[in-house]
């Protein structure tokens, strides 16, 4: 009976030697330690980039860039032949402009003149009333009494209108006023004048290089349509758009990456998160979010739109 039970009592501890060294629970003891990542598909970019277009129609008369030129900001890129017609009618405003701005002049410059007047009008007025009172006291006719009604009602609009000129310094605010905004209205007519003829020269909003040039000379531009880029490549950005609401919470700004370009497969870059979207977009029955990183370093090989891929570590 001993040696049965010393027979079972081995075979079970032999059991148990082999059921803990099974595949089964070794895998169970296992735990990685290796972080969970999100891989997604982005698109190189300048870090600026903007497109160049003419915000009139016209005939292009120069072009002064070519793809490659380094321009800075405000620099000229082309011109358009001028336009008898806008010049006409910067001529015109410029005219009603130099119009407007005398009658204001005279106007102030003759304040004394006015005051004067609204005094003197304010005297007479009063004896107009008088005369109508005395009038109406003879007969107290119909007639009277509306003409004494109309020359108390002249007598009163004179007054007021004397102690209003006379404290503004012999200006009447009411024609001040409509005077000013004449002025006001005629220069806004030259601006936009002028703007009509600055327009037909096409300046360099950002500084950088001039690429994708779309324009020669004698060709014909409709207002919008875009004929050049100007592109700052001092640094590199990747933008993605296909990060999901679920993979989005996992990324925040100043988040290191790892980039690696279709074109340059050995090339492993490093970035950082510099913006994540606050607004979704749909795609392909998702809700997404876009991205930025900004590359740390860039390589003589990289062009602008090259498919990367990037690794978020979560």
């Amino acid at each position: 009976m001993k040696k049965r039970l010393s027979n079972f009592v081995f075979i079970a501890i032999i059991l148990a030697i082999l059921s803990a060294c099974s595949p089964k629970a070794a895998e169970a003891d296992f735990v990685s330690d290796a972080p969970k990542m999100v891989i997604a598909e982005g698109q190189l970019l300048p870090v600026k980039s903007l497109d160049h277009s003419f915000t009139v129609t016209g005939q292009t008369a120069q072009v002064l860039v070519k793809d490659g030129d380094e321009v800075r900001r405000g620099d000229t890129l082309a011109r358009l032949y001028d336009s008898p017609e806008a010049e006409a009618i910067l001529a015109g405003a410029q005219k009603e402009a130099l119009a407007a701005q005398q009658a204001l002049d005279d106007y102030k410059a003759s304040a004394e003149v006015n005051l004067a007047q609204a005094q003197i009008e304010a005297i007479l007025a009063r004896k107009r009333r008088t005369t109508a009172l005395n009038n109406y006291n003879v007969s107290k006719s119909t007639e009277s009494t509306a003409r004494l009604n109309e020359a108390t009602g002249e007598m009163d609009l004179s007054q007021e209108r004397f102690e209003r000129i006379e404290a503004n310094d012999g200006l009447d605010p009411d024609e001040l006023n409509m005077l000013e905004a004449k002025v006001e209205s005629t220069n806004a007519n030259v601006n936009s004048a002028r703007e009509a003829i600055d327009a037909r020269t096409l300046t360099s909003a950002i500084g950088g290089m001039v690429t994708d040039v779309q324009l020669i000379s004698g060709q014909r531009i409709t207002s919008g349509e875009i004929v050049m880029a100007i592109a700052d490549f001092s640094d590199w950005i990747i933008e993605t758009d296909n990060l999901t609401e679920i993979e989005v919470v996992s990324v925040a700004i100043g988040q290191e990456v790892d980039i690696t370009l279709d074109a340059l497969p050995s090339v492993i870059l490093k970035g950082e998160v510099t913006n994540i979207n606050s607004r979704f977009e749909e795609k392909r029955g998702d809700v997404t979010y876009t991205v930025t990183v900004l590359l740390e370093k860039s390589d003589p090989l990289m062009r602008w739109g090259m498919t990367a891929a990037i690794s978020f570590a979560q």
